[in-house]
């Protein structure tokens, strides 16, 4: 295994943890507020990203954030859009 491939493993490990800590909203209201919205509508709501790793079989980004005691991990495509 590759330093590289042992990082994206560990980030990827990360974000399902994040995700699991994540119960402020259910998940239905969290997608229907958030998909089809741009990185831009994010950062305006919630500032800059705790974290943010490129995927680079996907064109998107992941991006980490902790707020109010939650934590969040959105995905996005190559548009920018959630």
């Amino acid at each position: 295994m590759t330093p590289g491939m042992r990082t994206h493993i560990t980030l990827v490990t990360l974000a399902f943890a994040l995700a699991a800590l994540s119960s402020c909203a259910p998940r239905e209201q969290l997608e229907t507020e958030w998909i089809g919205k741009t990185r831009n509508d994010l950062t305006a709501a919630y500032g800059q990203p705790r974290g943010a790793v490129a995927e680079g079989d996907t064109g998107g980004e992941e991006l980490f954030y902790s707020y109010q005691g939650h934590h969040y991990v959105f995905e996005t495509g190559p548009d920018g859009k959630i």
